[in-house]
């Protein structure tokens, strides 16, 4: 069988619960060193950049990494709340808020930053004023309202997510409380637009990366020890019939 031929085996092949839950501590992961590479290695220390700035190989570089990482972390979070399910047996209401809101902010965030790396340096290059800082796009709703919308749905569903987590007390608390700060740290308007610095969406991006890289590890290792989970009720033999009880029957 060639690499081909054992790549699509694989795919096809139905996983167990085991293999998708490692796969989604690998996302986790990959997803949160380039959602924190992506913002550490950001040429410019404000956004939004200047038009001469959007147009900038290492501006495009940077956003895709950063796009890339944001759908890697909508997977992992689908796996980690469905391994939650798994342990618990159960799925509470801000679990399911929390993953829908990471997913809607998330996909946002992925199409916001391809945007940026990919089309917007083009779009400025030949009409550069559309992204100047009180131009129709930076300066208007359209843009600045969808990366709001973006931001703050990501961050209200880290919250939520993070709420559900340590509640229930499977996930690891110090991986789940630094995704719920940094990813409210990522959503908070920066200068020139506000007067907040750069180097806060740039923590928030490194503790969201640190956070949930350290709950992909602990889930590609298997989770929780078998001391940490409630244990089940002992399950009892069914106790023969008495000797009444076989009279009757016959």
């Amino acid at each position: 069988m060639n690499w081909w031929a054992r790549a699509w085996h694989v795919a096809v092949t139905p996983w167990p619960a085991e293999r998708v839950f490692r796969v989604a501590g690998l996302c986790m992961i990959t997803g949160g060193i380039l959602v924190g590479t992506g913002a550490f290695g950001h040429p410019y220390d404000r956004h939004p950049p200047s038009p001469s700035e959007i147009v900038s190989s290492s501006y495009a570089t940077w956003h895709v990494i950063s796009a890339l990482g944001f759908i890697s972390l909508c997977v992992g979070f689908s796996g980690v709340t469905a391994f939650q399910m798994r342990v618990a047996g159960h799925l509470w209401s801000v679990d399911i808020a929390g993953l829908v809101l990471l997913i809607v902010g998330g996909t946002f965030q992925a199409a916001a930053q391809l945007a940026d790396g990919l089309v917007f340096g083009t779009v400025a290059s030949i009409v550069p004023r559309l992204f100047e800082l009180n131009g129709p796009l930076f300066g208007g709703t359209p843009l600045s309202g969808l990366s709001s919308l973006a931001g703050i749905s990501f961050a209200s569903g880290s919250v939520f997510f993070g709420i559900g987590a340590i509640a229930r007390g499977v996930l690891p608390r110090r991986g789940t409380s630094a995704v719920m700060a940094g990813a409210v740290l990522l959503a908070v308007p920066v200068q020139p637009s506000s007067p907040i610095p750069w180097w806060i969406v740039v923590a928030g991006a490194v503790l969201l990366g640190a956070g949930s890289s350290a709950i992909g590890q602990w889930l590609w290792r298997g989770g929780p020890r078998p001391s940490r989970l409630v244990p089940l009720p002992p399950v009892r033999d069914p106790q023969p019939p008495s000797d009444a009880e076989s009279r009757t029957g016959q």
